[in-house]
């Protein structure tokens, strides 16, 4: 079996653009479809060296269930949708459609727990693609963190239907091996029962736990001590689960028939249930990153600062010393010193904030060095920012010394309120 690389091309006509991801059964590939001149997502199986035939002939069976699987419920907006298998070196590589956004487990580790409103959302999109699913005779087997995608268009997905099973379908799995993510399987499962749609239920409800507690509520340091945590403990006490918080209890029963039905569920987040299948639009599935324009808006104000810093060189010390002795009191002069070093703060933090577009991977190190070298850079362009704004307006406008202040102080305020407002609405989603 040849590795591929970027660049190569799959199924003659999905050529390779980047790595996306990769797991313990394969990488997951940026391309291009060049017969539709589109961007797709491509799963490629790899199976290591000297596996057991009998191992093996398991995962590709897998692999070809979920791509089967999937398509049986592509129309629905909340699955992420199967497009095509292409066999390649005697392995299949299953065609996607991009998911632009990350992963639920990604959002979790890079921007910490959903607010409770979002969590509600996530819970009603996972819901309705699982009732789907259901009435499909399909049950997922491995709802979790890392099967959620998580939309830049705020749509949430459901992925990976390689360990779900068809009521149709015989049993793929090897004696003593298990299906799944055990801090994220249902109590049942763990016993020997198989094949509930109530298994899914109680997946999403340590999902949805995670979401918003930023913790797994079973996850233990030995796989031994997680199984038995699932099977005879319960989760702790939610704290930041809001109107969730009964929802995710009644999904975290151990006994299956007192869990919530879809339905029942979807009234318990507060959403009626669907009544028909919408028609799923194009999806993408890359790194995550904030909305777009946001970030572009914190970069243009943070250059408008830096030309400012500009003017105000070399030395600043001219409205800063107009600040030190502003107004009758001391009082009032270190409250206006205050708001001033507090802007220098922000911007400094607003240009370390930078670093989270580096590219993924590049070290721990260089990150650090972005980091600091933002903030250093962002504090020192303030700082001189008010000085330019403050000698424009004492040399144009024949300003006073503290009339100068004052503009520069609500000019610079202003841009930093704003940056500051686009980066939060960015770092929302």
């Amino acid at each position: 079996m040849t590795s591929r690389l970027a660049g190569d091309v799959v199924g003659g006509r999905y050529r390779l653009a980047a790595e996306l991801g990769s797991g313990g059964f394969g990488r997951v590939w940026r391309a291009r479809d060049e017969t539709l001149d589109v961007d797709v997502a491509i799963k490629e199986l790899q199976l290591p060296p000297g596996m057991p035939e009998v191992e093996r002939a398991e995962r590709l069976a897998r692999a070809t269930r979920e791509a089967r699987n999937a398509a049986r419920l592509r129309k629905h907006d909340g699955i992420v949708a199967i497009h095509d298998v292409v066999i390649e070196d005697g392995l299949p590589w299953i065609v996607m459609e991009l998911v632009d956004g990350c992963s639920l487990s990604e959002h979790i580790e890079q921007h910490g727990p959903l607010p409770a409103d979002r969590a509600a959302e996530v819970a009603t999109a996972l819901l309705m693609a699982m009732g789907a699913a259901h009435r499909e005779g399909v049950v997922h087997r491995d709802i979790k963190p890392a099967n959620v995608m998580l939309a830049e268009d705020g749509k949430v997905l459901l992925t990976d239907f390689g360990t779900a099973i068809r009521h149709t379908d015989t049993a793929l799995t090897a004696t003593g091996m298990f299906i799944g993510s055990a801090e994220y399987t249902a109590p049942e499962r763990l016993r020997g029962t198989d094949g509930l749609p109530a298994s899914d239920l109680f997946s999403l409800g340590v999902t949805l736990y995670q979401a918003v507690e930023g913790i797994s509520p079973f996850r233990r340091e030995t796989q031994e001590a997680t199984l038995a945590a699932v099977l005879l403990e319960e989760a702790p006490a939610p704290r930041r689960t809001g109107p969730l918080t009964q929802l995710i209890t009644r999904l975290l029963d151990k006994d299956p028939d007192r869990r919530p039905t879809v339905a029942e569920a979807l009234t318990m987040a507060g959403e009626q249930p669907a009544t028909k299948v919408h028609v799923q639009r194009g999806t993408k599935i890359l790194p995550t990153r904030p909305k777009k324009w946001q970030p572009k808006g914190v970069a243009a104000l943070m250059a408008i600062i830096t030309g400012l810093g500009i003017a105000g060189l070399p030395d600043a010390g001219g409205t800063w010393g107009y600040f030190e002795s502003y107004g009758d009191t001391d009082l009032v002069s270190g409250a206006v010193l205050s708001l001033a070093v507090a802007d220098v703060v922000i911007v400094g933090l607003l240009c370390a904030g930078f670093a989270r577009f580096l590219p993924k991977g590049i070290g721990k190190t260089v990150t650090v060095v972005v980091i600091v070298g933002g903030l250093v850079f962002g504090c020192g362009a303030a700082a001189f920012a008010f000085n330019g704004v403050g000698e424009t307006f004492r040399n144009t406008a024949e300003f006073s010394g503290q009339e100068s202040a004052t503009a520069s102080l609500v000019l610079i305020t202003s841009i930093v309120l704003v940056a500051a407002g686009l980066t939060w609405e960015s770092w929302k989603k």
